[in-house]
């Protein structure tokens, strides 16, 4: 028995102190790998809701919207913004939500974001000869030209397939026009003067070079599938998020400290104990955050507190059959292990309902709700290690001899 213990507690040890060397780097350190990611409502930064809408052309469907979040997400995190998401309201809806912490320029956002960006090559009798489906290649470059010298430009370059086909096209219109459109505006027009056969060309329009810079970016990730309409944005700035923060650090060291303090006055020693298995807890639920790198959004860190309770919800359930087992006349060492043992299915089923609910919260929310889903279901998770494998060796370890002999003081 002795020797499980020990083992037991060997086990629980070597978790909590692993856990605490990657809090300490992510935490303390600043581990670029492991520091926590805040979510908008904390760092600040742009929150933009689309909405798909069927056009003559083009209907609003489920792989045109897939298929949209894709092209978004490209765009956004060439813009170089740290930690952007971009995902669906829900399974079947046809809102995209779009939240890019750290960016102050709603319009800019809105632009580059919403912007159809097709790219069309065509011929004087309005031929498609290539579209941006066909670029291998897009960026800011220029003018090395004496005419246009520092002239702000596109550079582009074709994939195989386009190259060939304007090479072809190029080859067959000497003498005449290929007008570049972007969604149906011209850009240029040039008169071909010979074949171009390494598919690689300069667009030109009078751009600055913060307009090339973002046409490349936008030709780059590719055209929407379908029409989006922004229908809301939200600016949350960085020190109200900052201000979040504190509050919410403040508001679960007050509940940590609440529930020690309720669970020694209502069981004594073994309140003490899971005192204990509590601060092993949140030491392991830290370090699981920053190992998975779970953004956390003030949903996400209510439903860290709330798995708080969750988790001294299940040494309750323990403490009352331990208490049931000693009033009905076992040794404290009888009672404890029949109320680990009796309680567990009551603790596993609880905490099963809770996983199945927050299971169904991932994939039907939006990037918050996920959020909370994701820290619940952690927290959950923990708690069960916690409540059942780490309360009951240190509940076995302190059964001193002082203690079973006076089981009624100590465990109540």
């Amino acid at each position: 028995m002795r020797s499980k213990v020990t083992s037991g507690l060997v086990v629980a040890i070597v978790v909590a102190l692993a856990a605490g060397v990657i809090n300490y780097q992510g935490l303390v350190a600043k581990n670029p790998r492991l520091a926590p990611k805040l979510g908008l409502d904390l760092s600040g930064g742009v929150r933009i809701v689309l909405e798909a809408e069927d056009t003559a052309t083009v209907q609003a469907t489920n792989d045109a919207i897939d298929a949209a979040v894709g092209v978004i997400d490209k765009r956004v995190n060439s813009l170089g913004v740290s930690e952007a998401t971009v995902v669906r309201e829900g399974a079947t809806s046809k809102r995209i939500i779009v939240e890019l912490p750290g960016w102050e320029d709603p319009e800019r956002a809105k632009e580059l974001i919403g912007k159809t960006a097709l790219l069309e090559f065509k011929t004087e009798d309005g031929k498609v000869i290539v579209t941006g489906s066909h670029l291998k290649n897009a960026q800011l470059v220029f003018s090395q030209e004496q005419s246009s010298l520092g002239e702000p430009q596109i550079s582009f370059e074709l994939d195989d397939a386009g190259t060939k086909a304007f090479a072809d096209a190029t080859a067959a219109n000497i003498g005449k026009k290929i007008t570049i459109y972007l969604d149906n505006q011209v850009l240029m027009s040039p008169t071909v003067n010979e074949a171009i056969a390494d598919g690689k060309g300069v667009i030109t329009g009078g751009f600055t070079a913060e307009e090339a810079s973002n046409f490349a970016l936008l030709l780059k990730s590719g055209a929407l599938p379908v029409k989006l309409t922004p229908i809301s944005e939200q600016v949350v700035g960085p020190s109200l998020g900052t201000a979040f923060v504190s509050r919410s650090v403040w508001a679960a060291a007050i509940a940590f400290l609440l529930i020690v303090g309720w669970m020694f006055f209502m069981y004594r020693y073994l309140g003490l104990v899971s005192g204990l298995a509590l601060t092993v807890y949140a030491d392991i639920l830290m370090a699981m955050y920053l190992l998975l790198h779970a953004t956390l959004s003030l949903p996400a860190i209510g439903g860290a507190i709330l798995s708080i309770g969750m988790a001294v919800d299940a040494n309750c359930i323990i403490f009352e059959r331990i208490r049931e087992e000693l009033a009905a006349g076992k040794t404290a060492r009888g009672a404890v292990a029949a109320g680990f043992s009796k309680a567990f299915r009551a603790v596993f089923d609880s905490n099963l309902t809770v996983l199945v609910g927050t299971a169904f919260l991932f994939y039907l929310g939006t990037g918050t709700v996920k959020g909370f889903a994701v820290t619940l279901a952690l927290g959950v998770l923990v708690s069960m290690f916690t409540a059942v494998f780490a309360s009951h060796t240190l509940v076995d370890l302190l059964l001193t001899p002082a203690v079973t002999k006076n089981s009624r003081k100590y465990l109540g």
